[in-house]
């Protein structure tokens, strides 16, 4: 007897009782279609801005990842109580806030990568 995983084990116990075939996504196929970035970066950047520290989170394709990221910058603006935006593929949030950004894309499901020192 075939061991089955996932999907598969289903669609074939729903013909077994009796049903349609249906045209479900295998385990891997669903696993391409995971809409998002791969790896975010979270930096520190005071360059041109007269000093001042900004956190940057990259890694957000301005084509692909636009609304996700705005969506993302909002409430990651929210979450560490500061201005920013974002801008280029990358969400600026005003002052150091690394720690706190990393820990919070991490919990939402992001994999996440510190940058710099």
């Amino acid at each position: 007897m075939k061991k089955l995983k996932g999907l598969d084990a289903l669609a074939d116990l729903h013909r077994a009782m009796g049903g349609e075939s249906a045209n479900l996504p295998t385990d891997e196929e669903a696993a391409a279609d995971v809409q998002g970035p791969g790896v975010l970066y979270v930096s520190r950047d005071k360059k041109a801005r007269k000093g001042k520290e900004v956190t940057l989170v990259e890694g957000f394709d301005e084509d692909q990842h636009a609304d996700l990221a705005i969506e993302t910058a909002r409430a990651l603006k929210s979450h560490c109580g500061v201005g920013g935006g974002w801008k280029g593929g990358m969400i600026l949030l005003q002052g150091d806030h690394r720690d706190r950004a990393a820990q919070w894309l991490s919990d939402k499901g992001y994999t996440v990568k510190h940058k710099g020192g």
